[in-house]
């Protein structure tokens, strides 16, 4: 579980005093937005706020970085518009991290004030304290920017009177701080006495480690109350991270240990065992690293949620991953009521690699960073309403069951068996109560020993009541 023991120095002694907001972002990739339209928009944001998001945060890269991506700006036009129809928020993500943009294609601070502008008076931009919040991916690793250009633009809005609230996710102290917090925290603002708030992106285990904690998040934490900041505390929470370039770059293919990943940090937050201001979870629709909660995008040109996957293609295609916002629906009701959702369905979400660790594959690189820290094994989150058993089995030997009951989710795994066969073997779960199978259902892949595409991208499923439209939120959308 995420855990705070991390003494912190002088950092802790500081009385915390602040807004809690308990709002939700879900980071959203501006640049999978190109065929959308106005009713593509309305169904995300539709199926967003039914599990509790409250906003986008809109990562878009500079438009004249490498190629016209003028258009991003429109669609972000159009995201406005109906997020004022539909009662959602907006929040300018500036994607920071590019740093072979040509000479005169980075971000620069005229055209974001310009655009920031531009939507200040829009009811759906989200504002921190009367303030626009606006937040970063990046900032603190690319030449072009730093804390000047974070300054300048602050004056910039300050003219414009419409002053922001500046949490950007800076990277390396993110990073740094997983291994030397209280040295990662007391850098980054000596670094960046402009920021407001903070953003911690590392959702993720990083240096070999299995666990992730909240030690870095809390002492980023304190260290705005030390700092007199008035911007918030956002902590990222994400339910997987898988990317595999296959470019020969050995540090272009990775997996975080990610198993129980989503639940752990999830049900942290919900416990306020940490409590941020704002929760953003990573992502919405970035495919290329594996931690999507949308449904997948079409596959037709002519879907107006078509998104080119190029390579990544082969590790998205058929990885659905919508049955996750099942689960968060249940904790971000949690955390923003302050108690336990009364459980009124029976489900079982249960996600899945489906090949072994030490396949051998035709396709993709050749060796993943951290994947002897994933395990080989299906993974459940049951609800029930009564008192109840959850058999989980892989072929015709191999069978796990838990109890659950109607107090709180339950867990269980059971290891991928050995001898699997040349067409694979696909887990199948069933709901058990009194002797009768209540719900019973199976994984929409086999797992295998060998596999055509090297792939550490989960598959997600779900078993119980509504499946067709509580695992996907369709009937949301209208």
């Amino acid at each position: 579980m995420c855990s705070t023991s991390l003494a912190l120095g002088i950092l802790t002694t500081i009385p915390f005093s602040k807004v809690f907001a308990s709002d939700v972002f879900a980071h959203f990739m501006v640049q999978n937005a190109w065929a959308y339209d106005n009713q593509q928009w309305r169904d995300d944001m539709h199926s967003a706020k039914s599990i509790g998001i409250d906003a986008f945060a809109m990562n878009w890269m500079p438009p004249g970085c490498q190629e016209d991506l003028s258009w991003q700006a429109s669609r972000i036009d159009d995201a406005y518009e109906i997020a004022e129809e539909v009662g959602f928020k907006i929040v300018h993500s500036f994607d920071l991290s590019w740093a072979d943009c040509k000479e005169d294609g980075y971000w620069n601070t005229t055209y974001m004030a310009e655009i920031l502008k531009k939507h200040a008076n829009s009811e759906a931009s989200y504002r921190w304290k009367g303030d626009i919040l606006v937040t970063t991916y990046g900032g603190d690793r690319v030449q072009q920017y730093g804390d000047y250009f974070f300054e300048d633009l602050k004056a910039k809005m300050r003219l414009l009177k419409n002053p922001i609230s500046l949490t950007p996710a800076l990277t390396k102290y993110a990073e740094k701080a997983q291994t030397s917090t209280e040295d990662a925290v007391q850098q980054m603002f000596e670094d960046f006495p402009s920021v407001d708030g903070y953003f911690n992106w590392q959702a993720w285990p990083m240096n070999g480690n299995v666990k992730s904690t909240c030690a870095a998040d809390k002492a980023f934490q304190d260290g705005l109350a030390y700092e007199g900041k008035g911007g918030p505390y956002m902590m990222a929470v994400s339910p997987w991270q898988f990317k595999d370039l296959d470019n020969g770059n050995g540090m272009d293919a990775w997996v975080a240990p990610s198993d129980w990943l989503f639940v752990n940090r999830l049900e942290a937050v919900a416990q306020q065992k940490i409590k941020p201001d704002i929760i953003e979870l990573l992502t919405w629709n970035d495919w290329c690293e594996s931690h999507y909660l949308r449904d997948l995008p079409g596959n037709s040109t002519s879907a107006t949620d078509y998104a080119d996957l190029d390579n990544m293609k082969a590790y998205v295609d058929g990885q659905d991953h919508s049955p996750w916002r099942i689960i968060a629906k249940y904790y971000i009701s949690w955390w923003k009521n302050g108690k336990k959702p009364t459980i009124i369905e029976d489900q079982v979400i249960f996600w899945y690699r489906v090949h072994q660790k030490k396949a051998e594959c035709n396709h993709g690189s050749k060796r993943i960073r951290n994947s002897n820290l994933v395990e080989d094994a299906v993974f459940a989150w049951a609800t029930v309403t009564e008192e109840s058993k959850i058999s989980m089995t892989l072929g015709p030997n191999v069978t796990y069951k838990f109890d659950a009951n109607s107090s709180r989710p339950a867990l269980g795994s059971i290891t991928f068996p050995q001898d699997l066969s040349d067409s694979g073997t696909i887990p199948e779960i069933t709901i058990e109560r009194k002797g009768e199978r209540i719900h019973n259902g199976k994984g929409s892949k086999p797992i295998t020993s060998w596999c055509s595409t090297k792939n550490f991208n989960p598959v997600v499923n779900f078993v119980g009541e509504a499946s067709e439209s509580r695992g996907h939120d369709r009937e949301n959308s209208a």
